[in-house]
């Protein structure tokens, strides 16, 4: 860690245990989530996608959550591909106006599991090509593939989630170096809004997500699907005013931070469109 970013980490440390965590709801005005509004909203992602599950800490961490919600996550989320390292040549991409790198590129799929028909063994050559073939295809596909435990964290200082991934080989027990993970990020985000950073959790060297622009970008992502939803009510004198539920803020999380690390596949999966 640079002496700039030890200093900047310090500072955030010291403020918050000087200020008192955020109690004013006001998250569709500001993008900001107070430590109850994040559990609510945690609750709500975790019923309605039960592949992201609550992880418990001591309670003298983040003493401002409940001990067996400190943090959410999803684990094995696969990883198939490395980000590209040259954007100007890969898929469709800029970077939008709140600095974060999207991409049109659709995410890789993992093949699906199929029951197929029961073959009758030859002694045929070409059977016997075909197999070996299969056999260097999949092997290829085992030695691409990496997984992820994604985490989303309350940050205090930024009264925002945060993202947090831990990275494994393909076989979700042998962990990926800090070298190896920012192969999964794009270039031009690691060491902005991409660093390598301990979870505040459970103490271990994690992609992060840094979470500065955060309630800016929730905030902007709000007032486009206000200004649709008046722009498609205009002629109804009877609609109700556009609110945004607060319980649904983390779904709304996953759907702009998703940009970030295209590759990494986890469920953003919620029902509404951000445009």
């Amino acid at each position: 860690m640079s002496l700039r970013r030890s200093l900047y980490e310090g500072f955030k440390s010291v403020h918050n245990k000087l200020h008192n965590v955020k109690t004013t709801s006001d998250f569709q005005s500001t993008g900001r989530l107070t430590p109850r509004e994040f559990v609510e909203a945690g609750d709500e992602l975790v019923q309605k996608n039960p592949v992201w599950q609550w992880v418990g800490g001591p309670e003298t961490v983040q003493d401002y959550l409940p001990k067996d919600k400190k943090c959410i996550v999803y684990r094995g989320a696969p990883c198939t591909e490395r980000a590209p390292v040259d954007q100007a040549n890969s898929s469709p991409e800029a970077v939008d106006e709140d600095d974060f790198v999207v991409t049109e590129a659709p995410q890789a799929t993992l093949p699906a599991t199929v029951v197929e028909e029961e073959k009758v063994l030859t002694w045929d050559d070409d059977d016997n090509d075909s197999d070996e073939e299969n056999l260097v295809a999949t092997s290829t596909d085992n030695a691409n593939l990496r997984v992820y435990d994604v985490y989303i964290v309350y940050d205090k200082y930024y009264q925002t989630p945060r993202m947090y991934l831990v990275g494994y080989a393909c076989d979700h027990v042998t962990p990926l170096t800090t070298d190896q993970m920012k192969e999964d990020v794009y270039r031009s985000n690691y060491g902005k809004t991409v660093t390598i950073d301990p979870h505040p959790v459970l103490s271990i060297p994690c992609i992060s997500i840094h979470p500065c622009r955060h309630a800016e970008t929730m905030r902007s992502l709000m007032y486009r699907m206000q200004e649709n939803y008046d722009r498609e009510n205009s002629n109804d004198p009877n609609a109700e005013p556009f609110v945004f539920p607060n319980h649904l803020a983390l779904l709304l999380f996953l759907k702009f931070i998703s940009t970030v690390l295209p590759t990494i596949q986890y469920d953003v999966s919620s029902g509404f469109s951000l445009v």
